[in-house]
């Protein structure tokens, strides 16, 4: 279709890794590759709908010449068959408008969802995004929360476990379980 080789491919990588940078390179790849996929899909579904709607309008020609043959002549088994061709070209054009109506809101939907889509990213990149505090700070901040909420009888269970969960031999890494009295 476009005709390019393996050496235009490579200099458009290039290009394009310059211009937008080895962070942005491969979600603009992935972008481009996305818009792709959907033209192609709906190339195919256009193409698919006219090959129909030209068996319809052949299968609906020949209907007419048959007609002004005088089918009235023919036996009735050929005019009942006739009779048929006509209902299934009827269904089949009421089948192929409705898809086509289908199609069309569809890529109506498509293009209101990119643009919500643009405004949202729009909106967020002007939001300045909040500092968070470390993570340590604030599980610490639970735990803490979490002990003063404790009865005193249950506090002291807890510590009891962790002595014996954490051994003697871990003193750095051992939370502190009982103040002992220095005299």
């Amino acid at each position: 279709m476009f005709d390019v080789g393996f050496s235009e491919l490579v200099l458009l990588m290039i290009v394009g890794l310059v211009v937008l940078g080895p962070k942005r390179l491969p979600v603009a790849i992935r972008t481009v590759m996305g818009w792709v996929k959907t033209i192609r899909g709906l190339a195919a579904n256009v193409q698919n709908e006219l090959k129909q709607e030209l068996k319809l309008q052949e299968l609906q020609d020949s209907i007419k010449k048959a007609e002004s043959l005088n089918l009235q002549t023919l036996s009735p088994e050929l005019s009942k068959t006739v009779e048929e061709l006509k209902v299934q070209a009827d269904k089949m054009r009421a089948e192929l408008e409705s898809k086509a109506a289908e199609a069309g809101t569809t890529v109506e939907e498509q293009i209101k969802e990119i643009k919500s889509a643009a405004e949202n990213r729009d909106k967020f990149t002007e939001s300045p995004i909040p500092e968070e505090e470390p993570m340590e700070n604030q599980e610490d901040e639970k735990t803490a929360s979490n002990l003063t909420a404790l009865e005193p009888h249950e506090q002291a269970e807890l510590t009891e476990r962790l002595s014996d969960y954490y051994p003697p031999d871990d003193i750095g890494v051992a939370p502190p379980t009982k103040l002992k009295s220095q005299p």
